[in-house]
């Protein structure tokens, strides 16, 4: 279903198992925290992260999986964008309600990933009726998903690793 574009899913799902590894170097600099700091920092802000990676390392995988038709791997896209845009939503919920968070926290990890869940929802109806720009659309908002978890990431890091070094007692981790 997906010949010649082998390499883009491989690259896709590889990028996508670094940045989920790259979350567990995030989670060993929070070690000096308290650990209800880390679980509400964790719910909002790196559980997206990883989902989101986890699911495009699923999207990749099933593309290149032998045999798969367009209606099975239109549900799987369904299914993914159905969760996820759950779970974005609910994100931006939670951490519109934080105090003191900085603005383009509500937008980069609640917003922004819901509308990219939406562009998985579109791409899911593509592959159901086998529509012309199913594949290149699919490529499109995969590509948006990494990038936004490149973001995100390293804002993570560079709002966690100064407080670090600083002895690791910050106020909060919602404010990133």
């Amino acid at each position: 279903m997906f010949d010649g574009w082998e390499n883009f899913f491989l690259m896709a799902g590889g990028a996508a198992a670094v940045l989920i590894g790259l979350i567990f170097v995030v989670i060993s600099l929070m070690q000096d925290r308290p650990r209800s700091q880390v679980l509400g920092g964790a719910k909002l802000y790196m559980g997206p992260i990883v989902l989101g990676l986890s699911f495009l390392l699923a999207l990749s995988g099933a593309a290149l999986a032998p045999g798969i038709d367009a209606p099975d791997f239109a549900i799987i896209i369904g299914v993914i964008a159905l969760w996820g845009l759950w779970r974005g939503i609910r994100s931006t919920i939670g951490i519109a309600r934080l105090k003191e968070v900085q603005w383009t926290d509500v937008w980069f990890y609640g917003v922004f990933p819901s509308a990219v869940y939406v562009g998985f929802a579109a791409v899911a109806s593509a592959f159901w009726t086998n529509a012309h720009w199913a594949r290149p659309s699919l490529a499109a908002v995969i590509t948006l998903g990494l990038l936004l978890a490149i973001r995100n990431e390293w804002d993570l890091i560079t709002w966690i690793t100064p407080q670090a070094e600083e002895g690791g007692h910050g106020d909060d981790l919602s404010q990133s």
